[in-house]
Protein backbone atom coordinates (compact mmCIF):
# COMPACT_ATOMS: atom_id res chain seq x y z
CA UNK A 1 0.00 0.00 0.00
CA UNK A 2 1.30 3.49 -0.85
CA UNK A 3 2.38 5.56 2.37
CA UNK A 4 2.22 9.15 1.94
CA UNK A 5 2.35 11.59 4.66
CA UNK A 6 0.06 14.10 5.30
CA UNK A 7 3.31 17.30 5.15
CA UNK A 8 4.26 15.15 1.36
CA UNK A 9 0.36 15.30 -0.02
CA UNK A 10 0.41 19.33 1.02
CA UNK A 11 4.16 19.87 -0.54
CA UNK A 12 2.84 18.31 -3.47
CA UNK A 13 0.32 20.75 -4.50
CA UNK A 14 3.49 23.56 -3.69
CA UNK A 15 2.18 23.49 0.27
CA UNK A 16 -1.60 24.58 -0.72
CA UNK A 17 -3.88 22.40 1.63
CA UNK A 18 -7.04 24.11 -0.42
CA UNK A 19 -5.38 23.09 -3.68
CA UNK A 20 -4.90 19.48 -2.48
CA UNK A 21 -8.51 19.55 -0.90
CA UNK A 22 -10.09 20.39 -4.23
CA UNK A 23 -7.96 17.82 -5.96
CA UNK A 24 -9.20 15.12 -3.89
CA UNK A 25 -13.23 16.48 -4.08
CA UNK A 26 -13.01 16.98 -0.08
CA UNK A 27 -13.03 20.35 1.92
CA UNK A 28 -9.60 22.00 3.01
CA UNK A 29 -11.36 21.63 6.59
CA UNK A 30 -11.10 17.89 6.06
CA UNK A 31 -7.66 18.32 4.99
CA UNK A 32 -6.73 20.28 7.79
CA UNK A 33 -8.21 17.22 10.17
CA UNK A 34 -6.43 14.80 8.95
CA UNK A 35 -3.47 13.54 11.53
CA UNK A 36 -0.12 14.44 11.06
CA UNK A 37 1.97 11.42 9.45
CA UNK A 38 0.81 8.68 7.21
CA UNK A 39 -2.65 10.05 5.47
CA UNK A 40 -5.22 7.60 4.90
CA UNK A 41 -5.27 4.25 2.03
CA UNK A 42 -7.86 5.76 0.06
CA UNK A 43 -6.47 10.03 -0.18
CA UNK A 44 -3.09 7.81 -0.61
CA UNK A 45 -3.72 5.14 -3.60
CA UNK A 46 -5.52 8.54 -5.44
CA UNK A 47 -2.77 10.84 -5.52
CA UNK A 48 -0.36 7.87 -6.07
CA UNK A 49 -2.17 6.78 -8.98
CA UNK A 50 -4.30 8.84 -10.45
CA UNK A 51 -3.76 12.60 -9.37
CA UNK A 52 -0.30 12.22 -9.40
CA UNK A 53 1.87 9.26 -10.32
CA UNK A 54 4.86 10.79 -11.60
CA UNK A 55 5.01 13.06 -8.68
CA UNK A 56 4.69 10.77 -5.72
CA UNK A 57 6.63 7.45 -8.01
CA UNK A 58 9.99 9.99 -6.86
CA UNK A 59 9.47 9.73 -3.66
CA UNK A 60 9.54 6.12 -3.61
CA UNK A 61 10.86 4.70 -0.07
CA UNK A 62 13.52 2.30 0.60
CA UNK A 63 12.25 -1.14 0.14
CA UNK A 64 13.20 -2.14 4.02
CA UNK A 65 10.97 0.74 4.67
CA UNK A 66 8.09 -0.78 2.89
CA UNK A 67 6.38 -4.08 3.96
CA UNK A 68 4.64 -4.21 0.50
CA UNK A 69 8.19 -4.03 -1.44
CA UNK A 70 8.63 -7.48 -2.23
CA UNK A 71 4.77 -7.88 -4.07
CA UNK A 72 5.59 -4.58 -5.97
CA UNK A 73 6.08 -5.63 -9.63
CA UNK A 74 7.85 -2.81 -11.89
CA UNK A 75 6.01 -2.25 -15.08
CA UNK A 76 7.88 -0.84 -18.14
CA UNK A 77 7.01 2.46 -19.35
CA UNK A 78 5.09 3.60 -16.53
Amino acid sequence: MPRITKEEAIAAYDGNAAALARALGITPSAVYQWPEGRIDDLWALKLRFVLMPAHFQALQRPPQDDPDADRIVPVEGA
